[in-house]
């Protein structure tokens, strides 16, 4: 088959909805011909305009590995055509478009930019868009001017985005949306999408280098338990109330070392506390963090399936993450941990206990990694994909009006 799939970013940008879509991408260019076309590639700022009159010029096209990756060139005069988005940032009008007004303004990016992810789907066999809102509109337009059908992975979290007005309209038009967990599904049931077009794919990882533990543990003079935190240091992501929780583990147990990882500001010193803060690392390191902690921890206000889970579950790492509807059911399906209130009393004591009972810690690690390899490795995850595709392609046209 061939394959386009169209996303805002793409790696080397950071990030787990970029992290999954190469993963799949180079997954599925395995036995198919796949290519990409991306926003941007870099780490740049997503805010309101950027994917319309603030769009970033683009980047030059390029392999990786089998897979082609391109860049969505929005001329000047394309973007005097969406003008009218500027409203968006106006005072006071600014505050009502992401309501109702966000449909017509979602038609025209469509009318605009459309057009341009066509040219890239000419040839295809399938579409698909990973993204919600308009640039979602915008490729469900190209599907249907191309005759192809369309799929769309949304990443829509509840109460947070994806949710909207102008999402469930792009929803409702194309072929499939997929999910990644059936309480995800279940959320776009409840937003008015068909059962019969919804579909639960999961997601992969190829795992992480197993072997790099020990080194970290000697290079950070580490002796006991460690406590990692893996993931931008987003407000979302919940590293200020771990950074809350840590004096009340520490001062029941201060043999215990927190570790911090990934991008973002740095921390300030917790008294009383041994912290690390490792900052943005290569593959090799974050390989190494992982297998050396004895527990992740990932207490997100807004998650649906992060990939950090399953690359620690690939070396055997627990997790203990938040309480939301799509962690407990990944924790459910897996075994491979446990999640709690975001609360820094009740993760202080998930931890305390988690950490006292060495057993118990192997148990979740050896049900994680057994979950891992047989329900969320990448050729898992690619062959699910691909009879869906296979099937829409087999169909007779589109199951959905545009």
């Amino acid at each position: 088959m061939r394959l386009g799939f169209f996303t805002h970013r793409y790696p080397p940008a950071v990030g787990g909805v970029e992290n999954f879509v190469r993963t799949l991408a180079t997954g599925l260019a395995d036995r198919h011909e796949v290519t990409v076309l991306a926003l941007r590639v870099d780490n740049g700022p997503v805010e309101r305009l950027t994917t319309s009159l603030a769009a970033p010029e683009p980047f030059e096209p390029f392999l990786d590995g089998p897979v082609r990756v391109e860049p969505l060139r929005i001329s000047r005069r394309e973007k005097a055509l969406l003008a009218p988005l500027g409203a968006q940032v106006v005072p006071v009008l600014r505050r009502y478009a992401f309501g109702r007004a966000r449909v017509p303004a979602s038609k025209l990016y469509a009318r605009v930019i459309g057009p341009l992810i066509q040219e890239h789907a000419l040839g295809a066999d399938v579409l698909h868009v990973f993204s919600n809102d308009i640039l979602a509109e915008a490729g469900v337009q190209a599907a249907r001017s191309a005759q192809i059908p369309v799929v769309i992975t949304p990443f829509a979290h509840a109460n947070q985005y994806g949710t909207g007005p102008a999402d469930v309209a792009a929803y409702r038009k194309c072929d499939l949306v997929l999910a990644l967990l059936e309480e995800e599904a279940s959320l776009y049931r409840r937003l008015g999408v068909s059962g019969d077009h919804i579909a639960v794919c999961g997601a992969g990882s190829p795992g992480v280098r197993s072997g790099l533990g020990p080194a970290i543990r000697r290079r950070h003079e580490i002796e006991g338990p460690l406590v990692l935190f893996l993931a931008d240091r987003r407000p979302y992501k919940g590293y200020q109330l771990l950074l809350r929780t840590i004096p009340l583990v520490s001062a029941r147990r201060p043999d215990v070392t927190f570790a911090f990882v990934g991008p973002g500001e740095p921390l300030r010193g917790v008294p009383g506390a041994r912290v690390i803060d490792a900052g943005f690392v290569g593959e090799d390191a974050r390989a190494g963090w992982l297998e050396a902690a004895d527990v992740l921890c990932l207490p997100s206000e807004a998650e649906i399936l992060p990939i950090s889970v399953l690359e620690a579950w690939s070396v055997r790492t627990p997790a203990l993450t938040s309480d939301l509807p799509t962690l407990v059911e990944l924790m459910r399906k897996s075994g491979g941990g446990r999640t709690v209130a975001r609360e820094s009393g009740a993760l202080g004591a998930s931890l305390l206990e988690l950490l006292g009972d060495r057993d118990e810690l192997r148990r979740l690690g050896e049900a994680g990694h057994a979950f891992w390899k047989s329900e969320a490795t990448v050729e898992a995850v690619v062959r699910r994909h691909e009879q869906l595709y296979a099937k829409l392609v087999g169909s007779e046209g589109a199951r959905c009006a545009a």
